[in-house]
């Protein structure tokens, strides 16, 4: 799904960078990819930046004979568990620059003050830096007995998680705007909701979680995990309309929104049948690392096993869902003095 977003997302980019992108091009250009995962699509999403910026030092080159083509330098950031190993033995042989590995959460500064261009993020700021406690808690209004996630028909507990979703993007702004230059760029495709008033369990990333959720309910059934394990679970995910995003931009106060735009996800499955090994492989893929760390590696094959099960069952329903599945694309600039 990133890979659909990073091609969906080129036209656009091709348009707003040139646009916004400063007159002066430095010698050494500098972008960052945060929650750049293990690659290739960190490599298509860097290559279609770089080309877009050269488009706009072509045609200022034309005015300005003198000019050289810049150096670019391109920082790979994701958490310090993340294999940069398999990042780095993958990067493009012919790649026109240079690379360097950032380990470390993108919601704090992670480079030098004023040093940056671009900051790109891709199907990251969905994932919260952590579950809002007060889901968790039996003694909450917000206590999310029996699901997952934000399925979004809980009040309550929709509101516990925006708040947290608006707290770290909003961390992650701050931190982009102290290493961003005066005018630097923010480029960021999120996974969401194509409006306020559709559900995430209305749509393919929601169902996604819905089955799952159905799949660990069918195991406590079958005596292999507890309901109270499964109570104690939630995912650190949140999927934002495009009006939350503007919103948290805007009270942020660091960033002007240049273009924000809902982007219809290029699925796989707009013109074919269900692919369900495909879909299960994905999804495991995914999620698999932060559900057997709570319910157990030995339990894992079981759990994707039913999902495929679940997913089979309710095909028309996700069918249906998965083509109101949408990304918001968003391209800020820094502001001045702030």
């Amino acid at each position: 799904m990133q890979r659909g977003a990073v091609e969906g997302s080129k036209g656009v980019i091709f348009e707003t960078i040139p646009e916004n992108l400063d007159m002066n091009l430095p010698k050494t250009f500098r972008i960052a990819d945060f929650g750049c995962s293990t690659g290739p699509n960190t490599f298509f999403a860097m290559k279609n930046i770089m080309e877009a910026v050269m488009l706009k030092h072509q045609s200022t080159q034309e005015a300005n004979l003198r000019k050289t083509t810049p150096e670019f330098h391109v920082f790979f950031n994701d958490h310090v568990d993340n294999d940069f190993n398999t990042l780095f033995k993958t990067l493009p042989p012919n790649r026109p620059y240079f690379a360097a590995g950032v380990p470390g959460s993108f919601h704090c500064q992670l480079l030098p003050e004023a040093s940056l261009h671009i900051a790109h993020s891709s199907y990251a700021l969905h994932w919260l830096s952590k579950v809002p406690p007060q889901v968790m808690d039996k003694g909450s209004p917000a206590w999310n007995k029996g699901k997952i996630y934000c399925a979004g028909n809980e009040k309550e507990v929709t509101k516990a998680y925006f708040a947290q979703f608006k707290a770290d993007t909003d961390a992650f702004l701050k931190a982009r705007a102290q290493e961003l230059v005066e005018g630097g760029l923010v480029v960021v495709q999120i996974p969401g909701v194509p409006n306020s008033k559709v559900l995430p369990s209305q749509i393919g990333g929601g169902l996604n979680c819905e089955f799952l959720g159905d799949s660990l309910a069918d195991m406590v059934k079958m005596g292999n995990i507890t309901e109270e394990k499964v109570d104690s679970f939630n995912l650190p995910m949140y999927l934002p309309s495009i009006e939350e995003v503007k919103m948290v931009v805007e009270m942020n106060k660091c960033f002007t929104i240049e273009k924000i735009c809902s982007l219809s996800h290029p699925s796989i499955y707009d013109s074919s049948p269900l692919d369900i090994e495909r879909t299960c492989a994905d999804v495991r893929a995914i999620n698999e690392n932060l559900m057997q760390d709570h319910f157990g590696s030995e339990n894992m094959d079981q759990l994707f096993h039913l999902f495929g099960q679940n997913l089979q069952k309710n095909r028309l329903l996700y069918d249906k869902a998965v083509r109101q599945d949408v990304y918001h694309f968003a391209l800020l600039k820094r502001k001045g003095n702030i």
